[in-house]
């Protein structure tokens, strides 16, 4: 309900500068750089109102939701205050500036605006898509915690033993690189083979060649940063 009303919000005070803009028309001077001022000005407005309403529309992902609006009203900002210069400019001189300036620096200053947009789309998917990849990393040693914290539960004798690998593991950069896959498939093997009761007796050999697999992973992630 929220976004809906904050949806129209943004449509009512779209509308409201749109209309702003369009009753100067009453009392400015009507020339060529009035009129391209103008169609600008609805661009900006335009872009303003389409970009809040995506912004809402979409999933919060900081810094992206943050700086997106802001540079949505800079650029408006930016736009009003140019064309803004050039209407004064033209109406309380003698001379008027030349249009075709004009036109080339708001289109240098849309391009701009849109060109950082653009860059900032692509980092947020870059950083979404490392966050993804934290997670599922995360969750992936999370799991073999939980796996050391069964079988201490199931083999108590064994507790001293396993609960040394579940606390390496706790400790252990949940981060990896990909050539290290083969060392953690080891590893996430090793526990699955001693949750077989008629291999309990060898609990105590295998926790020992887990420390060593995962000190020998955490010692390489440490020289691949």
């Amino acid at each position: 309900m929220n976004t809906k009303n904050n949806k129209n919000s943004v449509i009512l005070i779209s509308a409201i500068m749109a209309v702003v803009v369009t009753a100067l028309f009453l009392i400015v001077k009507i020339t060529t750089i009035f009129v391209t001022a103008y169609i600008f000005a609805l661009i900006g407005i335009a872009t303003f109102c389409a970009g809040s309403i995506y912004m809402l529309s979409s999933p919060k992902s900081y810094p992206w939701f943050a700086a997106f609006p802001m540079r949505i009203w800079q650029y408006l900002i930016a736009e009003l205050v140019l064309s803004t210069v050039f209407v004064l400019w033209e109406n309380m001189s003698d001379t008027s500036l030349p249009v075709q300036w004009f036109i080339l620096l708001h289109i240098i200053l849309l391009a701009s605006f849109s060109i950082t947009l653009i860059l900032m789309k692509s980092g947020k998917e870059i950083i979404d898509q490392r966050g993804d990849e934290v997670k599922q990393k995360v969750v992936a040693l999370r799991l073999l915690q939980v796996d050391m914290e069964s079988l201490i539960r199931k083999f108590p004798k064994y507790e001293k033993e396993l609960r040394k690998v579940a606390d390496a593991l706790r400790y252990s950069d949940p981060m990896s690189h990909p050539s290290l896959t083969v060392h953690e498939e080891q590893i996430q093997r090793g526990i699955v083979t001693m949750d077989n009761s008629e291999e309990s007796v060898r609990i105590p050999e295998r926790c020992a060649e887990l420390l060593r697999q995962i000190a020998d992973r955490n010692t390489k992630m440490k020289m691949m940063k």
